[in-house]
This record gives C-alpha cells, sequence and structure tokens, in this order.
C-alpha cells in the first residue's frame, strides 16, 4: 500500500530541516575557522582619520598616502581611552582581513612620539 500524502509530506519536511540545520552548522563551523586562521598584521603609522567605534586610517611610509583603513568593533582592545585618539597620534594596530570590506581591528596601540 503506497504511503498517504500527507504522511509523505512530513518525511518531506523533515527532509529539508536536516538539510537547512546541517548547512546553517557548516556555515558556523566555516565562520569560526576561517576567523582562527586568519594572520594577523601589524601596522604602525599615523592615524590620518579616527571615527571613535567605526574606524582608523594609519598611514606611514609603506602604505599609500591616504593610509590604511581598519575597521573597529566592539572587541578591539584600546591602550589607552579610545576617546583620546587623535589624528597626527602614532600607533600600532593589529588587525586581520577576514572578507571584509575593511580590515578588522583586533588591538590599538599609542605609541610615544
Amino acid at each position: 500500500m503506497p504511503p498517504r500524502p500527507f504522511v509523505a509530506c512530513l518525511v518531506a519536511m523533515r527532509t529539508m530541516s536536516a538539510f537547512i540545520a546541517s548547512l546553517v552548522i557548516a556555515f558556523v563551523i566555516a565562520s569560526a575557522l576561517a576567523d582562527r586562521g586568519s594572520v594577523q598584521t601589524v601596522v604602525t603609522g599615523t592615524v590620518g582619520e579616527y571615527v571613535p567605534g567605526k574606524w582608523i586610517s594609519v598611514a606611514n611610509e609603506t602604505s599609500d598616502p591616504m593610509g590604511v583603513q581598519i575597521a573597529l568593533r566592539a572587541t578591539t582592545v584600546f591602550d589607552t581611552d579610545p576617546a583620546l585618539v587623535k589624528s597626527g597620534m602614532r600607533v600600532t594596530v593589529r588587525y586581520r582581513s577576514l572578507a571584509e570590506r575593511w580590515p578588522l581591528a583586533d588591538t590599538v596601540r599609542v605609541r610615544s612620539r
């Protein structure tokens, strides 16, 4: 006797739900591995522009005149109060490129002149 249409529909929904759940889990694992496996880059230079909580531009003799624009995130660690960072200060920024529009800063350290 062939399965009833309602039972066949439930089986198809269960299969689709399992497939979607496995895709979500695979995406989360791939994202975690990509973040952990990314190489950290360091740039030391002068702050060109700084928008607290958004991004910082750091220029040195090896970067372009506009500097490297690096996005700040909630987990970015500053060695001083972020409100004290101003244009013209020397800083060292450790950042990662994670397939975002801009690299993401891990730490910002203010250097003495």
